[in-house]
């Protein structure tokens, strides 16, 4: 069992269609869906838009002109950005060339509006999974299993069942401060004062062999005469 600290995941979608009726709707769509939207009227204004707005996908016309937008498939592909391609054209030709080029879906129009968003939803939950991946790779993450503390570097110490206790009582909080009541409490201690004493000497030394074994320093921020944060 591990406990994570995560982040939670917003993505934007740009349309590329030169319709400006079509874009419009589109996008109002995809507002309506929960996602937040812009659009471009051609493949020049699309580069010049990314320039002051993220696009986690994009959803390209083709009907722009077929290498050129062909040609945007394929640059958002290197950077790893998906793509949806739209088109009049029902000639398969265009459809297997769209696709070589790193699309990931191929929507001929006139089109289903409910047909895209459910493509969108299924690319999306894909990139949530690989961002929520990452996020993970680059949090300190609690294993409690061994019980071990695992560092954004992937590197490990493990720790004694009250080290353990003490973290998981933090890390609980995301990213909320635990007052040192319920610190106290949490540990089993009597005493309030004594108690948070021996936390924080427990801390002291928790702190000195995460970055021993790490070589990044324990995340734990005290709010003074108030108790601990673990900060995500």
């Amino acid at each position: 069992m591990q406990q994570i600290l995560t982040s939670s995941v917003k993505f934007k979608i740009a349309v590329v269609d030169g319709d400006e009726v079509h874009r419009q709707h589109v996008c109002q769509f995809l507002e309506e869906s929960g996602y937040t939207t812009w659009g471009a009227a051609s493949i020049e204004d699309f580069y010049i838009g990314l320039l002051k707005e993220k696009a986690d996908l994009v959803v390209v016309d083709l009907d722009l002109g077929v290498e050129a937008g062909l040609s945007l498939v394929r640059r958002l592909v290197s950077r790893r950005i998906p793509v949806i391609v739209l088109s009049s054209t029902t000639d398969s030709a265009a459809r297997v060339a769209s696709l070589d080029a790193g699309a990931l879906q191929y929507f001929v129009k006139p089109l289903s509006l409910a047909e895209l968003g459910a493509g969108i939803r299924a690319q999306l939950r894909q990139l949530e999974m690989r961002v929520s991946n990452a996020d993970q790779e680059n949090s300190w993450r609690l294993d409690l299993s061994v019980p071990r503390l695992i560092a954004p570097n992937q590197r490990t110490i493990r720790l004694t069942s009250r080290e353990c206790e003490l973290l998981e009582c933090l890390m609980a909080a995301n990213g909320g401060m635990v007052s040192k009541a319920n610190l106290v409490k949490a540990m089993g201690h009597a005493d309030a004062e004594d108690g948070f004493h021996r936390i924080e000497s427990s801390l002291m030394r928790l702190r000195r062999k995460t970055l021993a074994g790490t070589q990044l320093m324990l995340p734990v921020r005290a709010v003074f005469g108030k108790g601990l944060v673990f900060v995500p």
